[in-house]
């Protein structure tokens, strides 16, 4: 005789269609952003439609070469931090966004043969696994290097509009990608205020064009990088990337504050591995000069706002943490040199605030 489903067996019969029916939408999901293994919380995306960021000073093109020294740390830490966008610097030379593409389509391969985008300028690159729509830039500080074989070098920066599907498709995210000239010293002040200055007019003239090339009101604006943010030098050039207070008027034009709500612009200000305890990105024990946040990543906090920002840090993490993430200890360290980090990875998942969704 056939037993009737009692209510007990309907509830089960519930649970095991909602288990299947979750677990196909998380399938679904790591498609694009492949969830880690427990032990990995801590930098994995808070929300599946936020945009991650990820910034990087690398060294003298030191993931290009399979002897670099950051070649096989690099492919380790792009992999656990699995980002949208990378702004890098300090990586310039012949057919560098073709290896750059292919690096990176080694390592993060994307859907339905898609390939990964780069845009260069001097030696930044900008990368993502969007479209890289209205590829820009300027070199407004020349600076010759001779002795790194780069007698006409000048200190620029990389502008793109990145067209990302999902919360952020009615306007992309305009991303500007810098390398701000180091050292203390009011001449090298001086040119860090040059391209500060530059960037400035840029977003203006951009914001106000009535060309093809401007940009939708409210487009999320980021600006990121090694900036060289001397504190003990001068914090104005850093001033004015978040206030707008053009110093040289006379070739620059008038001050411009970015954000669109005609406030100042935000710092993400990530601290190592999230905790709020250490906050500088570069260090080296070697040298005579304390640890600092020389990178920083800024953006327009009226429309977007910030749901995880850390500072990869992999001397700090735990055993379980570096083996859910495919991390080593030393990876995070110029050739796996103690003491000697030179710059450090920031990362900065961004999402758009509800006031500005349509």
């Amino acid at each position: 005789m056939k037993r009737s489903k009692s209510k007990s067996d309907l509830f089960h019969l519930r649970a095991l269609l909602l288990f299947s029916i979750y677990s196909f939408v998380l399938a679904g999901c790591a498609g694009k952003h492949e969830q880690k293994a427990p032990g990995a919380e801590a930098f994995q995306r808070q929300h599946y439609s936020d945009v991650r960021v990820m910034s990087w000073n690398v060294k003298l093109n030191s993931i290009l070469a399979t002897e670099g020294a950051r070649y096989e740390s690099f492919a380790r830490i792009v992999q656990a931090i699995d980002p949208d966008v990378i702004a890098l610097q300090e990586v310039a030379k012949a057919g560098l966004a073709e290896q750059l593409t292919q690096l990176m389509n080694n390592y993060i391969p994307l859907e339905n043969g898609e390939s990964w985008q780069v845009h260069t300028v001097s030696d930044n690159a900008l990368i993502s696994r969007y479209p890289l729509q209205q590829q820009s830039g300027e070199l407004p500080v020349r600076y010759p290097i001779p002795e790194l074989g780069a007698p006409d070098f000048h200190f620029g920066y990389a502008a793109a509009l990145v067209d990302i599907p999902g919360d952020f498709a009615d306007t992309g995210i305009y991303v500007v990608a810098m390398h701000n000239k180091s050292g203390a010293g009011k001449e090298n002040v001086r040119l860090r205020q040059v391209q500060s200055d530059s960037i400035v007019r840029w977003i203006r003239n951009l914001r106000e064009s009535d060309q093809a090339n401007t940009i939708p009101d409210n487009t999320p604006i980021v600006i990121l990088g090694d900036m060289n943010v001397v504190s003990d030098a001068s914090m104005q050039p850093f001033e004015t990337l978040i206030n707008g207070d053009i110093i040289d008027e006379e070739t620059f034009g008038p001050d411009f504050r970015i954000d669109w709500d005609d406030t100042d612009m935000a710092d993400a200000r990530p601290s190592h591995n999230g905790k709020e305890q250490s906050y500088y990105t570069w260090r080296n024990d070697e040298m005579p000069f304390a640890p600092s946040a020389l990178d920083r990543i800024i953006f327009t906090d009226s429309v977007t706002s910030v749901s995880r920002r850390f500072i990869l840090n992999t001397m700090m993490m735990s055993a379980d943490e570096l083996a859910a993430l495919g991390l080593q200890q030393s990876d995070v360290l110029y050739g796996g040199k103690a003491g000697d980090y030179d710059h450090l990875p920031l990362v900065t998942d961004f999402s758009l605030r509800s006031e500005a969704r349509k």
